[in-house]
C-alpha cells in the first residue's frame, strides 16, 4: 500500500537544525535498520507543500539538515536507545512500555518530526531553537507537545505533517500547531506541538480534532502517563470506519507541509 509522505532528498539547509555546524549529513527519514528489518517494497508518493507529487519504489529517505557530527553522536544514540521497543512494534509484537520508554520514545518522535518539517523548504520552520535544544541535549520535551502510538493493521511507510490554527475567545490563529504522522511498519505515531498565546497557555480544551474513537485505538505517551501496553484495542484499516486515513486526516485541514 502506498502513503502520501512529504519528504525529499534533494534540497538541503545552510545549517545544522541542532547546532551552528554547517549541513553536511543527510538524516534518514526510516533508519538503515527499519528497511532491513521491514524489508517492505512499496510505492511510496512524495508531496512538499504544493508542488505537484512525485513516486518512487525506494524508501531510502534522507533530509539533508543536519551535520556529521550530531547525526553520528547524540542522534546516533537516541535511535539506539530507542531500537528494541520499535523493533517489537514495528513488527507487530505487543509490548510493555515503561515510564522511561515514553520518554526515550518521545524524544525520538520529536526529532523525527522536526526533520520531517525540515524537508520543506519554502515553509517557515515551526520548531525553533530552544525546542530543537531541548531534544538534542534531553533536558525536556517542548511544552504543548503530545504524542500518540496506535497500530496499522498492515504494514507501510507514511510521513507528514499539517499546520493548525485554532481560535480562542474569538481571537483567530491564538493557536499554531504543527501535527506530524508517522507509519513505519505496524506502528502508528502522531506528534502535535502547540505554539500559544500567553494569555491562552493552559487552553488545551482549544485543540479539538474530528471526533472518533481516539481513546480506543490511541495511546497518549506525552503528557507522561503510567506504563501502558501496546497495541490498542482497536487498529487501524486500510479502508472502513476506522480506516489509517482518519489517524492522517484526525485534525481538521490547514495548511499541508508534505
Amino acid at each position: 500500500m502506498a502513503v502520501p509522505i512529504g519528504l525529499t532528498n534533494e534540497t538541503a539547509l545552510e545549517q545544522c537544525l541542532f547546532c551552528s555546524n554547517l549541513v553536511n549529513s543527510a538524516e534518514h527519514i526510516w533508519s538503515d535498520w527499519i528497511l532491513e528489518d521491514l524489508k517492505l517494497v512499496t510505492q511510496i508518493r512524495i508531496k512538499i507543500g504544493k508542488n505537484p507529487p512525485a513516486f518512487t519504489d525506494d524508501p531510502e529517505l534522507k533530509v539533508k539538515c543536519v551535520c556529521e557530527t550530531c547525526n553520528s553522536q547524540w542522534m546516533s544514540n537516541l535511535e539506539t536507545a530507542n531500537q528494541p521497543i520499535i523493533h517489537a512494534m514495528i513488527n507487530d509484537d505487543p509490548c510493555w512500555l515503561s515510564k522511561k520508554d515514553q520518554t526515550k520514545l518521545t524524544r525520538w518522535a520529536m526529532l523525527k518530526a522536526m526533520v520531517i518539517e525540515a524537508a520543506n523548504r519554502e515553509r517557515k520552520p515551526f520548531y525553533d531553537d530552544q525546542e530543537r535544544q531541548q531534544i538534542k541535549t534531553g533536558s525536556g520535551i517542548p511544552i504543548g507537545t503530545m504524542v500518540w502510538l496506535g497500530r496499522f493493521s498492515t504494514k507501510s511507510y507514511h510521513a507528514g505533517g499539517t499546520d493548525i490554527w485554532r481560535p480562542v475567545d474569538e481571537i483567530p490563529k491564538a493557536i499554531h500547531a504543527c501535527v506530524t504522522t508517522v507509519i513505519i511498519g505496524h506502528l502508528v505515531l502522531q506528534i502535535l506541538t502547540a505554539h500559544t498565546r500567553q494569555q491562552f497557555a493552559t487552553r488545551r480544551e482549544n485543540l479539538y480534532c474530528k471526533d472518533g474513537p481516539w481513546k480506543v485505538n490511541l495511546l497518549e505517551i506525552w503528557p507522561l502517563k503510567e506504563p501502558l501496553r501496546w497495541p490498542p484495542a482497536l487498529s487501524f484499516a486500510e479502508r472502513g470506519t476506522d480506516s489509517i486515513a482518519t489517524i492522517i486526516n484526525r485534525w481538521k485541514l490547514g495548511e499541508n507541509i508534505g
